[in-house]
């Protein structure tokens, strides 16, 4: 079985899951943490779990897309939310603690001054910021005309001391080597 055939099977299994956190996405109105932004964050995962073997995929994929589910209710601490609200969820159907602590320790420690505890929660944290550089993340911004103060401010440390898989560093330098192509060319070109 390929990675995305195992992604797939993963999404199949845990789809009931999923689709609760797609649903809360959908009720949150920040354009740089919307439902766009979960899907590239899983796109991320998947990614990086394609060069670090040893992860438990199930644990990523699930995490990736319930990581800012408590933004439906407050930015400030909403890591933590997020992790009790997807445990509360896996508690009602009926999942294993073990697994559920698992998942909640992927996702309670991802935001920028909080260091995870697992090898799952360095994963979501890493493609988590790593959307901070994405194409796609800036577009939405460009045209709702949000404020890039915080995204310009952590440019400079965010591959030395933010990420921390060296996978995810080289896909950090893809990402924004894609980026200032995209800027130049969409923003900068006619005012150079």
């Amino acid at each position: 079985m390929n990675s995305e055939q195992t992604y797939q099977r993963i999404e199949n299994k845990f789809k009931k899951l999923l689709e609760k956190a797609i649903e809360i996405m959908k009720t949150v109105e920040d354009s740089k943490h919307s439902l766009s932004h979960v899907k590239a964050v899983v796109n991320y995962t998947k990614e990086i779990l394609d060069k670090v073997e040893q992860a438990n995929k199930e644990v990523c994929l699930i995490s990736a897309y319930w990581h800012d589910v408590g933004r439906s209710v407050q930015e400030k601490g909403h890591a933590k939310l997020s992790a009790d609200m997807l445990q509360e969820e896996m508690r009602n159907l009926g999942y294993q603690e073990e697994f559920i602590q698992k998942c909640y320790l992927a996702i309670y420690k991802h935001s920028w001054k909080e260091k995870p505890e697992t090898l799952e929660g360095k994963i979501i944290r890493d493609a988590d910021k790593i959307d901070f550089v994405g194409i796609g993340r800036w577009k939405q911004c460009i045209e709702t005309n949000c404020k890039f103060n915080k995204i310009l401010q952590l440019l400079p440390i965010m591959r030395k001391e933010v990420l921390e898989l060296e996978c995810s560093k080289q896909i950090f330098d893809r990402e924004i080597a894609h980026l200032v192509v995209y800027l130049h060319d969409k923003v900068f070109r006619n005012k150079i």
